[in-house]
C-alpha cells in the first residue's frame, strides 16, 4: 500500500510540473512575440517619421521615388519598395528591402508609395481614379516582417504642406525651352520655360489666354 501511495504521487506530482512547464513555456513564449511584435511597431512607426522627414525636405522624393527622378506612376504600387536610409546626416529613400537587426532578431522593412485621389467633397477615395489625382496627397505602406512573427501591416497618408514660392514681375524675356536655362526665380531672369502658345507676356506680368 505504501508503494502505491508513492507511485500515485509521483504519478500526480508528474502530472502537474508538465502541465506547469507548459504553462510557463507558453507565457514565456507569449512575452517573446510581443516584445518582437512591439520592436516591428517601433521600426514601422520610425519609418513614418523618416518619410514625415523626406517630405519636409523635398516632396518630389517621395513623389517621384526615390530621389525626385523616379516616375511618379510606375515607380509605385505594391510591387515597388523603398526603405529609410541615411545620408550626409539626413533621412533619404532607398530601393528595395532593409534588414534591420534588433537584438537577436533580424527584421525585413520595407514601404510602398500610392497616389491618391479625392472625390467631388475632396474626401479620399477608396480606389483610386487618375481623373481625380491628388498630387499633394501620397499613401504610405509599411510592412516589418521576420521569421518568428506575422507581418506587421501601417498605412498612413502624408501631404505636402510646405512649397517654394517666389514672385516674378518681369517674363519680358520670352520662353528659353528647349535651351533649359531660365532660372524662374532668381534675381533680374526675365524668361520663363515653355508655353503652348496661349501664353500672352507683356511688360510686367503673364496671363494665360484661351
Amino acid at each position: 500500500m505504501l508503494l502505491l501511495e508513492i507511485i500515485i504521487v509521483i504519478a500526480v506530482l508528474a502530472v502537474i510540473i508538465t502541465i506547469g512547464s507548459q504553462t510557463i513555456f507558453v507565457s514565456l513564449r507569449s512575452n517573446k512575440t510581443a516584445g518582437e511584435r512591439d520592436s516591428a511597431l517601433k521600426l514601422a512607426e520610425e519609418t513614418f517619421e523618416a518619410v514625415r522627414m523626406v517630405v519636409a525636405e523635398n516632396w518630389l522624393d517621395l513623389y517621384k521615388p526615390p530621389d525626385g527622378t523616379g516616375d511618379p506612376v510606375t515607380g509605385k504600387g505594391s510591387s515597388s519598395h523603398y526603405y529609410p536610409g541615411q545620408s550626409d546626416g539626413k533621412w533619404v529613400l532607398q530601393s528595395g528591402d532593409d534588414s534591420v537587426k534588433v537584438g537577436d532578431i533580424t527584421y525585413t522593412r520595407y514601404f510602398s508609395i500610392d497616389n491618391v485621389s479625392r472625390d467631388s467633397n475632396k474626401d479620399i477615395e477608396a480606389v483610386y481614379n487618375s481623373s481625380n489625382d491628388d498630387p499633394s496627397t501620397q499613401k504610405i505602406s509599411v510592412t516589418i516582417s521576420s521569421s518568428n512573427i506575422s507581418d506587421v501591416t501601417a498605412t498612413e497618408y502624408v501631404f505636402r504642406w510646405r512649397n517654394k514660392v517666389c514672385q516674378k514681375t518681369d517674363w519680358s524675356g520670352g520662353k528659353t525651352y528647349p535651351t533649359d536655362n531660365a532660372e524662374t526665380c532668381s534675381s533680374g531672369v526675365n524668361t520663363y520655360y515653355n508655353d503652348d502658345g496661349n501664353i500672352d507676356n507683356a511688360g510686367g506680368s503673364i496671363k494665360l489666354t484661351q
